[in-house]
């Protein structure tokens, strides 16, 4: 494993953006590059879509020298509900379904990306994955997200700090 933490810089056309409107969020298993757990960075392309980087600490791991799939999992989720408050529509996890393809290495930085595929009614479609810079794959995940009116956003978040 690699010493040190990453900084889990943006790419060029990259801007660094904050997908959450509340301060509670960032207090969540995933955090700013130099966590022992997973740090994650969100990032808009120069395309606009969502993508986030991210690296897992030693304190994530499972099997030896592995991140373990919840944290695998904590990042797709948080990822793919990103997507969708970025794109302004508030959203909680209603299920989520997810591959692990390969083990994830500690200490690499890696990118999670999303694509919203179905935002009409009252739930989403989105998916996420999770790669390295070569493309290699080692995660996907599909989930139905639940949209909320603005009743139930207040609602949830009416003890939270706004960003």
């Amino acid at each position: 494993m690699k010493s040190g933490f990453p900084e889990l810089k943006g790419e060029p056309g990259w801007s660094e953006v904050w997908p959450f409107p509340f301060w509670e969020a960032r207090r969540s298993f995933t955090g700013p590059a130099g966590m022992e757990e997973v740090g994650m960075r969100y990032f808009k392309t120069a395309e606009g879509a969502l993508v986030a980087k991210i690296w897992f600490g030693p304190s994530a791991e499972g099997a030896p020298g592995r991140a373990h799939g919840g944290a695998l999992l904590t990042v797709l989720d948080e990822a793919m509900g990103a997507a969708a408050w970025v794109a302004g529509i508030p959203v909680l996890t209603a299920r989520l379904e997810t591959a692990f393809r390969r083990g994830v290495p500690l200490a690499v930085e890696l990118l999670a990306e999303t694509k919203l595929l179905q935002t009409g009614g009252r739930t989403l479609r989105i998916e996420g994955s999770i790669t390295d810079r070569a493309g290699t794959l080692y995660a996907q995940a599909n989930g139905v997200f639940a949209r909320l009116t603005a009743g139930q956003v207040k609602t949830i978040f009416s003890r939270v700090t706004p960003a």
